[in-house]
């Protein structure tokens, strides 16, 4: 036989004898059956006749099967870790819970107050944001007031609160309305926008929301005085005053106070004033 002989689908004249079955190319053989071609189940390409159809179903089965399996071992795997998970969360619980509960006592014990003497701190901020919070259903609305708007609360009326603003912002001082209302020694500062005599302390001339010409030391007072109505756990942010805009023809306040004499008497001094620049918290005139 010719080693030269390659095409598998045609007979060799060597081969040939009578009765001889002629080979042909699949499709071209008379009355041959032609199969569609598939994929089995690893991706190769196969004829989907009568003899393949069975291998065909047994791989879907064993894929179909480990499948399976592969996804009831990860099932149990995420159900360990989260029983692990469950079982280190309930240790911490139980550790850190005694000691939670030993805290305040401690702190009551070495400073008479459950929070180690810090609470006027940190709840004053933690109540204005929960104030503020948008999902709080009792949040307070905002408002935002007119001077002429905001003189109707003047602590005046027993009927109606008691508001002053500091910088632009409305506070409710209802809650010392002793000091702030009517015959109270703060009660000029009632009804309006005094930021001014707030720094200065001239309560007769500077009640006014005029800032224009503060020294350092008076813009850090007002500073100091919006932040203590802001943290304050009695008083509130209402809302903002419109206060009208200032123009080149109004003019400055003129000072009210005169020059502190060498011999170390002193001037008259803003509300506060004295224990704001010591840095303390709550300045004792205006509680």
């Amino acid at each position: 036989m010719s080693s030269e002989h390659t095409d598998v689908y045609a007979n060799h004249p060597d081969e040939y004898y009578p009765g001889i079955r002629q080979r042909s190319r699949p499709g071209e053989a008379p009355k041959e059956e032609i199969y569609d071609k598939t994929k089995d189940a690893y991706g190769n390409i196969v004829t989907d006749k009568p003899s393949n159809r069975a291998i065909l179903s047994s791989q879907r089965r064993r894929l179909e099967h480990e499948s399976k399996l592969k996804a009831q071992q990860l099932k149990k795997q995420e159900q360990q870790r989260r029983a692990s998970a469950k079982q280190s969360s309930d240790w911490t619980i139980r550790n850190i819970l005694p000691i939670l509960l030993f805290l305040p006592l401690l702190s009551l014990f070495l400073t008479q107050s459950f929070s180690f003497g810090l609470s006027p701190y940190f709840l004053p901020p933690l109540r204005r944001y929960w104030n503020e919070f948008p999902l709080n259903p009792f949040k307070i609305q905002l408002r935002t007031f007119t001077p002429q708007e905001l003189l109707m609360y003047d602590g005046l009326r027993e009927d109606r609160p008691v508001y002053l603003a500091v910088d632009g912002v409305v506070f409710d001082v209802s809650a010392n309305r002793r000091i702030y209302g009517k015959g109270g020694s703060y009660n000029m500062m009632a009804g309006r926008d005094a930021s001014r005599a707030f720094t200065t302390g001239c309560f007769e001339t500077h009640l006014t929301h005029d800032t224009r010409g503060l020294n350092d030391d008076e813009q850090a007072a007002l500073t100091h005085w919006k932040s203590f109505f802001l943290n304050h756990e009695k008083y509130h942010k209402i809302g903002y005053v419109l206060n009208p805009p200032l123009t080149e023809q109004d003019r400055i306040p003129e000072p009210c106070r005169v020059a502190e004499p060498e011999s170390g008497s002193q001037g008259q001094h803003a509300p506060g004033e004295a224990a704001a620049k010591r840095g303390r918290h709550k300045p004792g005139p205006v509680q």
